[in-house]
């Protein structure tokens, strides 16, 4: 399983070059959620984890290289 906190949804938003709006329309939350993830005031639920990593196709390898960009 792909271990999915703020810092990768930061990054994987900043690669695809979405808004939080356009992020979270994606995995079916608000725009102010992904905010709140994003500066560690909310956790990536099991559930919501499931939905980034199937909507994103996101492999362990493929969210270590997202981790290894600089910020």
């Amino acid at each position: 399983m792909v271990k999915v906190d703020s810092e990768l949804v930061i990054r994987l938003r900043a690669v695809e070059g979405l808004t939080q709006d356009e992020f979270g329309r994606r995995i079916k939350v608000t725009g102010g959620m992904i905010s709140e993830i994003e500066r560690g005031m909310k956790q990536v639920s099991r559930k919501l984890a499931i939905r980034i990593v199937a909507e994103f196709g996101l492999t362990p390898e493929s969210a270590q290289r997202l981790r290894e960009l600089p910020a």
